[in-house]
């Protein structure tokens, strides 16, 4: 299974110990993001060793296995779809991942933003739906 992550679920991942750690590290999933999730990752990094709790060495371990697993894209990849993107969604913040979704010919989205529910072109699944769906496929 396929799906563009957004950068809350990451963060959620590193920071967190539970299923959503578990589901960013299955062989299953494949996961893309804007190249710009990293960036990110990368500015709020004291903050997240600070809630992570995580050792400076543990969590660059854990930020290079995150850099394996995700796919990043650059922009030129997905550029063409961000004014479409942006039509469809109310947060400016969330037009990178959908514009990138579009460009991956509708790979559904994993986010437990609720602004992706305001479009319907592309299928958004919140962790627990995620969950549901990846265990009656036995993917979980």
């Amino acid at each position: 299974m396929e799906l563009v992550v957004d950068a809350t679920v990451v963060f959620t991942g590193i920071i967190g110990t539970g299923v959503t750690k578990e589901i960013i590290f299955l062989k299953s999933v494949k996961l893309h993001c804007p190249e710009s999730l990293f960036n990110e990752v990368e500015e709020h990094k004291s903050r997240i060793k600070i809630l992570s709790g995580l050792s400076s060495a543990e969590l660059e371990e854990l930020l290079i296995k995150l850099k394996n697993t995700i796919k990043p894209f650059p922009l030129p990849k997905y550029e063409k779809f961000l004014n479409e993107a942006n039509k469809l969604i109310s947060d400016p913040d969330d037009t990178e991942y959908l514009a990138l979704s579009l460009a991956l010919d509708k790979c559904p989205i994993w986010s437990n933003d609720p602004h992706f529910k305001e479009q319907s072109k592309v299928q958004v699944f919140t962790t627990k739906e995620l969950v549901e769906l990846l265990k009656t496929k036995k993917l979980f």
